[in-house]
């Protein structure tokens, strides 16, 4: 991603309408980066049960959407693991636009919409 396009992604917002034009499969991913931070297209299309080249496909799109960016580093420290992790994988995490999104939506929605 050029500096540039990063830029430009900070500055996006999503709203009810964008959310809306997002097809379930799409949905499924984003709530399941918001609930259980980074992760890689392998381990995604496990837990939402879809073929892996069906995930790395929507992945995609959703990272030039602007809902997704790519983790740089060797490392990830997730969430319940009590070492860092080594990336062998391209993991994904929220873009902030989408983080904040996500947080406003689940406090007005909440979880029955899960």
């Amino acid at each position: 991603m050029l500096p540039e396009d990063r830029c430009n992604i900070m500055k996006m917002e999503f709203n009810d309408k964008s959310w809306d034009q997002l097809g379930q499969a799409k949905r499924s991913i984003i709530i399941d980066l918001y609930q259980r931070g980074p992760d890689c297209a392998k381990f995604l299309a496990r837990r939402l049960k879809s073929p892996l080249r069906d995930v790395m496909d929507l992945l995609d799109i959703l990272e030039k959407e602007g809902w997704l960016q790519r983790i740089k580093g060797t490392f990830l420290f997730k969430r319940g693991f009590k070492r860092p992790k080594h990336m062998n994988h391209t993991y994904y995490e929220l873009s902030r636009p989408a983080q904040l999104f996500m947080r406003r939506w689940m406090r007005e929605k909440g979880e029955k919409f899960l």
